[in-house]
């Protein structure tokens, strides 16, 4: 009687650490569903640029926007604001804009810091490939996001800056980010929401997204994409500052 006691709480030791271990998720296996889930890694790995023409809601006003963007190598983004053209433009490591709601009708340079926070958008791909990007990643726990479970993963990135990602245990898309980020020599956090996931060639992509900052005019930002072509042939030469 005493073996067979032994031998069932054995059993039942071994069990819950299968069940433990079948349950338990790494980081990378969390980004690898989150990969698949986005498209794919060969379809990722042949994302080389995209454009987007989207509509820009700020305190209840809207504006059309466009943006060209070249995997790792530059953006341009274009928004219309009664009737003038506002122009950001990242060019490799230099950025700069131009905006004449502010009285600058020529190119201006982009702070160093605020280039580096514009950074993570050069890259199109992602959490894809993030170890050979430089960056670094845990799973963090889980969380809710307007009820919905997520993983909790955190990043960093190799300029230094940090993102929260939650990631849909269900869907596995990201729901939504949290940045760390420095500006004019204040700390805050940037929130961006992530809905309406629609397939274009292949990649799924969130056509909604929502900015929350302290430093943005009313707190919040919605975008919501009207079109979008992938791997666009795009003349890098719109991505250089204009000499004044």
């Amino acid at each position: 009687m005493r073996n067979y006691l032994m031998i069932r709480l054995l059993c039942v030791a071994l069990l819950a650490t299968a069940l433990r271990t079948a349950s338990a998720q790494t980081v990378d296996e969390v980004i690898d569903k989150h990969i698949a889930a986005m498209g794919g890694a060969s379809k990722l790995a042949s994302l080389k640029s995209m454009k987007m023409e989207a509509a820009a809601q700020v305190m209840g006003m809207e504006f059309p926007s466009s943006t060209t963007v070249v995997q790792g190598r530059g953006l341009r983004s274009e928004t219309t604001v009664q009737g003038m053209t506002i122009v950001n433009a990242l060019d490799g490591d230099k950025g700069w804009m131009i905006n004449p709601m502010a009285g600058q009708n020529t190119a201006v340079a982009l702070p160093e810091e605020q280039v580096k926070l514009s950074a993570g958008q050069l890259d199109l791909t992602g959490l894809y490939n993030y170890k050979q990007k430089g960056h670094t990643a845990q799973l963090a726990g889980e969380d809710k996001v307007n009820g919905a479970p997520v993983y909790v993963v955190k990043v960093k990135l190799n300029n230094g800056m940090e993102t929260t990602h939650y990631i849909s245990k269900e869907t596995n898309y990201i729901l939504k980010t949290a940045t760390n980020v420095q500006a004019e020599g204040q700390n805050m956090v940037v929130n961006t929401s992530f809905s309406n996931f629609k397939q274009v060639d292949g990649l799924t992509l969130p056509f909604t997204t929502e900015i929350e900052s302290a430093a943005m005019p009313g707190g919040a930002m919605t975008m919501t994409i009207k079109s979008v072509q992938v791997n666009p042939t795009v003349d890098e030469s719109i991505f250089a500052m204009p000499k004044n």
